[in-house]
């Protein structure tokens, strides 16, 4: 009997032998049978009322409007991010667990009295199981490709992806080029006849700096490209946040800002379908593909006197989108916390019961200095709940009715439960909680914040 299945054994290992070089030549068609892959895409720094799958003017998302209207598809405009920039969000992505739990956030922000103080970044803790190896341990093959350099491995976001491509620094890999490396690594390095393909992919075409518009744009003024400079005195950035600024200035300053911004938005949505192109193209997303689209946070333009992001939980900063295809929900609650993103990607359902939509926010120093003490030096904390946003900051409780003050204008007295009121002395208590100076962190972290320009 095993002589007899010997001549078989080889003539099945040498027909995939065969398949296998033919697939990596690209002379063998789509991979046969169902690939039921596995897909996230982050659209970084995308607020969700700057899309108009959302309802925004300009047609930034078209994408994002056909995703979410196929048969089965679900998606909210009511959002919310579980950290207030890249890292804590995604680190959330990619465990189902708050900053607080994950500890891959910034602290350490000491704004009363910034001698010798600075900004200590942490790592996703290593003993923390992350989606990916869950994934791997699962038979999938695993993929990160991320423009955004925090998306790596320094940051240990990509623990348990097998296959790793981010950037050094914000451009490296524009849609273009990331979807080139993404055609380029499934042909060669993927296995043909292995486990389904589970694939992150971060787009960071609206994260500045950002790209100028060009001349012939259907629906957007000609604009240069626009990096903010924190550091000179003179700068549009610390004018505007010192209030140094006129008002035509700073509609000029924050019109530049929203061309530039929308456009990578736009190119973001475009990247987003290519992405899915190539891997519906290829054959590792078949009919039961589940596949998941999303932000990690947004952007300040003039909301609250502010630009840039991160560091606040203000709405700007804090709502999102999600859109998902393949999974085994009729519609997405809301107020929604982004963080169930890990769980609708792992099993493709909700937890139940759906946690809080809550956002943390730490203070950073170095922002706060260059705005000569004027924005980023507060710590707070938001819990949504039906149109009430519950809120904490630099030790006051208050509230907003956003369905009438949409702009959070109108604070309102609040009474905090025991649970919200324990939220925020964690929160606080967090600030301080690591006493290590920055230059003590791991020197690949250093290096790459560095590279990326939020460490100077």
């Amino acid at each position: 009997m095993f002589l007899a299945l010997g001549p078989l054994l080889v003539a099945v290992g040498g027909a995939a032998w065969s398949y296998r070089a033919a697939y990596r030549e690209g002379d063998a068609g789509p991979l046969p049978g169902p690939r039921d892959g596995v897909v996230l895409i982050v659209t970084d720094n995308v607020r969700a009322d700057h899309t108009s799958l959302c309802g925004y003017a300009r047609p930034t998302t078209p994408g994002l409007e056909a995703f979410a209207r196929a048969p089965g598809a679900v998606s909210t405009c009511r959002a919310y991010a579980p950290g207030s920039w890249t890292l804590p969000s995604h680190a959330s992505f990619f465990t189902g667990q708050g900053p607080l739990e994950h500890g891959a956030h910034e602290y350490r922000g000491e704004v009363k009295d910034t001698r010798g103080s600075g900004i200590t970044t942490h790592k996703l803790k290593p003993e923390t199981e992350t989606l990916a190896e869950q994934m791997r341990m699962r038979g999938y093959q695993t993929v990160l490709l991320a423009g955004n350099p925090v998306v790596s491995g320094p940051t240990g976001l990509a623990q348990g992806f097998a296959h790793v491509r981010a950037a050094r620094e914000f451009g490296d890999l524009d849609w273009p080029v990331l979807v080139d490396s993404l055609r380029e690594l499934i042909r060669h390095e993927l296995e043909p006849l292995g486990g389904p393909l589970f694939l992150v992919v971060n787009l960071a075409e609206a994260h500045r700096p950002w790209k100028g518009v060009p001349r012939d744009h259907p629906y957007l003024a000609k604009r240069g490209r626009l990096q903010f400079d924190n550091k000179r005195l003179d700068s549009p950035w610390r004018e505007l946040l010192e209030d140094r600024i006129s008002e035509e200035e700073r509609e000029q300053f924050l019109g530049h800002i929203t061309e530039v911004y929308d456009y990578g938005i736009e190119r973001a949505d475009k990247g987003a379908s290519e992405v899915l192109r190539a891997v519906r193209e290829t054959g590792w997303c078949g009919e039961d593909c589940r596949v998941v689209v999303t932000s990690d946070h947004g952007e300040f333009i003039g909301e609250h006197d502010l630009v840039d992001h991160g560091f606040y939980a203000w709405e700007a900063n804090a709502r999102v989108f999600v859109a998902a295809q393949g999974v085994d929900v009729q519609a997405l609650p809301e107020p929604f916390p982004a963080a169930a993103v890990y769980r609708l990607l792992r099993d493709g359902t909700l937890p139940e019961p759906l946690p809080d939509a809550e956002l943390p926010a730490w203070p950073h120093v170095r922002r706060h200095l260059h705005s000569m003490g004027r924005a980023f030096g507060s710590v707070s904390l938001a819990r949504w709940s039906g149109s009430s946003k519950l809120m904490w900051m630099d030790g006051e409780f208050f509230r907003f009715d956003l369905r009438a003050d949409a702009g959070e204008a109108v604070r309102l007295p609040l009474d905090p439960d025991a649970s919200f009121a324990a939220f925020a002395r964690r929160v606080e208590a967090a600030q301080f909680k690591d006493k290590s100076a920055p230059d003590e962190q791991d020197a690949d972290m250093i290096e790459m914040l560095e590279a990326a320009g939020y460490m100077q």
